[in-house]
């Protein structure tokens, strides 16, 4: 903020209440549970359109600070106000099937995405599979931010995600990416398949997919000793089903047909997990547990 000065205020009674005077109005905002948001700030709203709660959490790059503890709990169809630094840079993602009330030393909080067992991550990154929401904010109106959803590492959860449409800013049509046409963990095939076992001891239910390269391990999966290249790295029938499912997500390191959404200048985007009624479909009730 730029540093004015008044000649106005001659007196130091004048000053003092003027102090006392904003004090109040900040305390009576915090108190109002809501948060400050700077000129210069990006607001995400966090949704939740899944028939169960999620606890979204985040993670930032180096150099970029924790954005609301790393992690917190959004109940079915509520959202969170999240404020980030206007060049913020790192990732969002949600855990499922979470209870810290009964977790001990080392013992994981979260079925899916788990950070270390805490619910707030305070920038841990979480435990792979989980969608991945990339993000990277940029002042410059020229350069705009930009954003993708990566299932690199596997699924847990789909998500959209799309700029806040305001006058003269961000373009709603190059601006979003949409969720999946299918729940990746109904049609997961059993070697990348992670399961739990379900409320009052039943059966074991999908909750996840891993990727191939998570899965394997093997470098023509993770794109990387003599297939770190876009030429050497190809598409397999595990990234296919994933493409097949969510065809806007990078379904693989090199994969050129994802949607990325670029150029975007916005002061808040929306990202929503479950943003259709995929939990309709058989077996789509995984991440209830």
């Amino acid at each position: 903020m730029a540093d004015h000065q008044y000649s106005a205020w001659t007196t130091s009674a004048a000053r003092h209440r003027v102090f006392s005077c904003a004090l109040m109005a900040l305390v009576s905002f915090v108190a109002a549970g809501r948060p400050i948001v700077l000129a210069d700030a990006i607001v995400f709203h966090v949704a939740n359109r899944c028939p169960f709660p999620v606890w979204p959490a985040s993670a930032p790059n180096t150099g970029h600070p924790v954005l609301a503890g790393g992690g917190f709990y959004v109940p079915q169809g509520k959202s969170r106000r999240v404020v980030a630094p206007a060049n913020w840079n790192g990732r969002f993602w949600a855990r499922t099937g979470c209870n810290f009330t009964a977790n001990g030393m080392g013992v994981a909080g979260c079925l899916t995405g788990d950070c270390e067992g805490r619910l707030a991550c305070n920038g841990s990154v979480g435990a792979p599979p989980a969608t991945l929401v990339e993000v990277s904010l940029h002042e410059d109106a020229a350069k705009g931010s930009s954003y993708d959803v990566s299932l690199v590492d596997g699924y847990n959860l789909p998500v959209a995600v799309s700029a806040k449409p305001a006058t003269g800013g961000a373009d709603p049509n190059k601006c979003a990416i949409a969720g999946c046409a299918k729940n990746v963990n109904a049609v997961c095939p059993p070697e990348l398949q992670v399961t739990a076992t379900g409320s009052g001891g039943g059966g074991k239910t999908v909750v996840a997919c891993k990727s191939a390269c998570l899965a394997f391990g093997l470098d023509a999966f993770c794109c990387r000793g003599a297939y770190a290249t876009p030429a050497t790295c190809r598409g397999t029938v595990y990234s296919r089903l994933f493409k097949d499912a969510c065809p806007a997500y990078y379904s693989y390191a090199y994969d050129t047909a994802a949607a990325t959404a670029s150029g975007c200048y916005a002061q808040e985007y929306i990202m929503t997990f479950c943003p259709s009624r995929w939990g309709d479909e058989p077996g789509d009730r995984a991440a209830q547990i």
